[in-house]
């Protein structure tokens, strides 16, 4: 049986970890970072939480815009006009448009 509130603990203690020590050594960086993102670089993956892009790449903070999803699909480019935008799509033109990212 799982128990979830001791999978909350763990988040919640996991968080008072992250506060003590790597938030206090890149405090710099987390102010920086408050008032705008300017990754240079998209990241498209899969939502497995195996797999955490950041910590492969070894990616600081603000380094990279990561859009995680099942599969890491990412719909075509040409989409009917009865068809909604899929989640990826906007992301992408945020990343691109707003963001000015370079590499996807």
């Amino acid at each position: 049986m799982i128990d979830f509130a001791d999978d909350a603990q763990d988040l919640i203690a996991g968080y008072r970890r992250f506060r003590a020590s790597r938030y206090r050594e890149a405090r710099d960086v987390f102010y920086r970072l408050r008032d705008g993102q300017e990754p240079a670089t998209m990241i498209i993956a899969c939502a497995d939480s195996r797999a955490d892009p950041a910590m492969i790449f070894d990616a600081a903070p603000g380094e990279l815009f990561t859009v995680r999803n099942v599969a890491a699909m990412v719909p075509p480019a040409q989409i009917p006009p009865d068809e909604r935008q899929h989640g990826t799509s906007a992301a992408i033109e945020f990343a691109v448009r707003g963001l000015d990212v370079e590499h996807v």
